[in-house]
């Protein structure tokens, strides 16, 4: 296979929606909880019960967790990029994803070495529905070309798929 500079979120497979009428109910995260509260929306559990059942740092758990709920997670190919850079590809998708941005906006504080405790820096974990990012520190959903943290760096982006999906995590 020839080296190629680009990628697609999502090549090939599946280019329809898997979720287009989703109805997505906002709420808003009580302390560091982004990843539980974003999930919730998707599955309108209790923020502290899927905390009690996922590791935030583990993607993997939080696949697990929502395939109960008829979805999975599947993993989007991303690099060092500011998020703006994917706002093309993620509207012509049209569908369900979970974006991670890291905190800094300066990229040596995200590549910094560890401090004692091994901390390096924050990220935060928000839902995508079609063009509308529902970011649970916010008050209330925004369009995605709106969004204020489109220049935050991406740490990950996932598809959510059904839970029968083979690409699945």
């Amino acid at each position: 296979m020839d080296f190629d500079v680009t990628s697609t979120l999502w090549a090939g497979q599946d280019p329809a929606p898997f979720f287009h009428g989703l109805q997505i109910r906002h709420r808003v995260q009580k302390g560091g909880t982004c990843v539980s509260t974003g999930l919730s929306l998707l599955t309108r559990e209790a923020p502290a019960t899927i905390r009690r059942r996922i590791n935030t740092q583990d993607p993997v758990s939080w696949s697990h967790y929502l395939q109960a709920h008829g979805m999975r997670l599947a993993y989007c190919p991303t690099d060092f990029r500011r998020l703006q850079h994917y706002v093309d590809d993620l509207l012509a998708l049209d569908d369900l994803f979970t974006l991670s941005t890291y905190s800094p906006e300066m990229a040596q504080r995200i590549g910094a070495e560890p401090d004692d405790s091994g901390w390096i820096c924050s990220s935060h974990f928000v839902i995508l529905h079609r063009d509308v990012v529902y970011d649970t520190v916010y008050a209330e959903p925004v369009l995605l070309r709106d969004y204020d943290d489109l220049q935050r760096y991406v740490k990950r982006i996932f598809r959510v798929v059904p839970a029968t999906h083979d690409r699945g995590l």
